[in-house]
């Protein structure tokens, strides 16, 4: 194409008209790269359990964290020419970013890791897509001017209905237990589940806030010092154990440098390009797909089979994303 070909019209010195063929090529690569991001998120619980099956939780989290981190930090230099609005955050954005993004990156992994039998992780994935309405529900408290609309009620009894469906045999059991005279409810059993819902609460807070603070906020850059952070933490403890770096070997290895580079660094980039680009309702809808297609790669790495009430509940987890979306 020649220079002349890409001058545009202008009705005065100051503001030139948009062009609506470049406005949709725009339009259509936020789509693309939102689609993409979001088929590269689905695949993180299933990296997970690969990963931390094979060399530990801990290191597979540290691997993965620092690749994607020090991924984003690179590429955001080349791109950007610069890492200030990285690395030198304003106070608020630092604490919201460790006490959101980081703690986020730590529990949710671990989360999963921890849950006992196929079932179990999948349904403690589910719980984690909690996180859709209930930033909606953090939004019409904090982020103005957010109301409160009854779909939004609806999509948080769908999403509650569709975690306790999709957790309807672990509950069972647990209940079953009770019964016994010596049954318990044990840490181990209790705790994948309690940090899953944590971790759906924790990013429901942060992306709220980020909504809240967006005028200045959208100048910084808080995924790459969040993931490093991540990884340095989960480093800690890996080598503080007996079993730390013991696995860092084969599959678990490529499980983990895969995780970094898709989900973590590919996901995060690809989707704050899809923001300024497409339309935000479009993608929360399209952000519907994560859920089942989460479900769908966790049930083929672990060749489980999923009953009705897993496949349902995933269409009602999802359904209450499009709902709290509208909302």
């Amino acid at each position: 194409m020649s220079w002349a070909a890409d001058v545009r019209p202008v009705t005065d010195n100051r503001h030139p008209i948009a062009d609506p063929e470049q406005s949709t090529r725009s339009a259509r690569l936020g789509l693309l790269s939102g689609v993409a991001a979001i088929v590269l998120w689905s695949f993180t619980a299933a990296l997970v359990c690969l990963g931390a099956d094979a060399m530990g939780v801990w290191a597979f989290l540290a691997v993965a964290a620092l690749t994607g981190g020090g991924l984003q930090m690179g590429l955001r230099r080349a791109y950007h020419g610069e890492l200030r609005s990285a690395v030198s955050l304003p106070s608020r954005l630092w604490a919201v970013t460790i006490f959101g993004f980081v703690l986020y990156g730590v529990i949710y992994p671990l989360a999963v890791a921890l849950a006992g039998s196929e079932a179990e992780r999948c349904g403690v994935n589910l719980i984690n897509y909690l996180w859709p309405p209930l930033t909606v529900v953090c939004g019409v408290l904090w982020v103005p001017p957010t109301r409160f609309r009854p779909v939004l009620g609806l999509a948080i009894a769908l999403a509650l209905g569709g975690t306790v469906l999709a957790n309807a045999g672990p509950i069972r059991a647990a209940w079953g237990d009770l019964g016994r005279a010596d049954g318990v409810w044990t840490a181990a059993s209790v705790l994948p589940y309690l940090l899953a819902l944590i971790g759906a609460v924790v990013w429901a807070i942060y992306s709220s806030l980020l909504a809240r603070w967006r005028r200045w906020c959208r100048h910084y850059n808080t995924s790459a010092i969040g993931l490093v952070m991540v990884g340095l933490i989960a480093g800690l403890v890996a080598f503080g154990t007996e079993s730390g770096g013991s696995g860092l070997t084969g599959i678990g290895l490529l499980a983990a440098v895969l995780c970094g580079l898709g989900p973590q660094c590919g996901g995060y980039m690809l989707w704050e390009l899809a923001l300024v680009r497409a339309d935000v309702k479009t993608l929360g809808l399209l952000g519907a797909m994560t859920p089942i297609l989460s479900t769908l790669w966790l049930c083929l790495l672990l060749r489980f089979l999923p009953g009705y009430e897993l496949i349902l509940a995933a269409i009602l987890v999802s359904g209450a994303v499009v709902l709290s979306t509208r909302s």
